[in-house]
């Protein structure tokens, strides 16, 4: 089993466009990014290349100024943004916030023109298992908010569970083949969300239906890879981009039958409202 974060940070821790708005709590816009997705890939493995502003929540996390993983903006009650990641990305020393910031309204990770805030707390499921991978989630909060645009926005949070077969993206600049190298620019990927029937097939007693889904192509060649970890599952209900899951971990990248796997954020809904603030 791998999990998705870079063998690097691995080491450090000694151990991966019309649309109606939607509005938050708060009645601020989320989930309306003003770009659009590529729309021709198959393939973050062999993936294409986002479009600007297509991906407004996508942060990159880094640790002592290197990327680890990814992470989703999301807004809280009190109207505020915060990152939600997978909790193996914080894990151990990595979770020490000193060491921490975010990136965002990222592009090109070489650009430096998006803006790195500060991480004011890291906040790891409390049933995180190191093992199982199992509640495999986070929040980060920041000591000062981004500031918003088009190229800054929280997804929304899920207002159902998952369909089967229904269409998301992931994004990240993990690596584009396994066991290959890092990409600088944001990759993104489309793939259908599978039945959990077929999860539990593809990957056995290691697939935990009341906290994960898995997605993908049971030929593959679709799929997150290492460093793309935390990142976002995202799909579009009417028209509204909404938080789906968190890249978590899979057997190696794009293998045929064995579909990459993300915590089901719907099943974690109430742990990071009681999480956010």
């Amino acid at each position: 089993m791998w999990i998705l974060i870079l063998a690097s940070a691995l080491a450090l821790a000694s151990a991966k466009p019309h649309v109606n708005v939607q509005t938050d709590s708060r009645n601020q816009a989320c989930g309306t990014p003003s770009g659009v997705p590529n729309g021709l890939s198959q393939y973050i493995v062999g993936g294409s290349i986002a479009n600007t502003d297509a991906w407004p929540w996508q942060i990159s996390l880094e640790y002592n100024g290197r990327h680890i993983c990814g992470g989703t903006l999301i807004r809280n009650t009190a109207g505020n943004l915060v990152v939600v990641t997978a909790a193996h990305c914080v894990d151990g020393s990595l979770g020490n916030a000193n060491n921490l910031r975010v990136k965002v309204g990222e592009m090109r990770l070489s650009q430096n023109v998006g803006q790195r805030m500060a991480v004011a707390e890291v906040r790891k499921h409390r049933s995180y298992n190191s093992a199982t991978i199992n509640n495999d989630i986070a929040i980060l909060t920041f000591t000062t908010q981004p500031t918003e645009g088009s190229n800054v926005m929280p997804a929304c949070m899920p207002s159902r569970d998952h369909g089967v077969n229904e269409l998301s993206y992931v994004t990240g600049w993990g690596t584009t083949s396994e066991g290959g190298s890092t990409t600088d620019r944001l990759m993104e990927v489309s793939k259908p969300i599978l039945a959990d029937s077929a999860c539990s097939s593809y990957l056995g007693t290691s697939y935990k239906s009341a906290t994960m889904l898995c997605a993908g192509f049971a030929e593959g060649g679709a799929d997150a890879c290492q460093g793309d970890s935390g990142g976002p599952l995202v799909a579009q209900r009417n028209g509204i981009w909404e938080l789906a899951g968190v890249v978590s971990w899979g057997y190696g990248c794009a293998r045929p039958e064995l579909p990459g796997v993300y915590a089901d954020t719907w099943n974690f809904v109430s742990w990071i409202q009681a999480n956010w603030s």
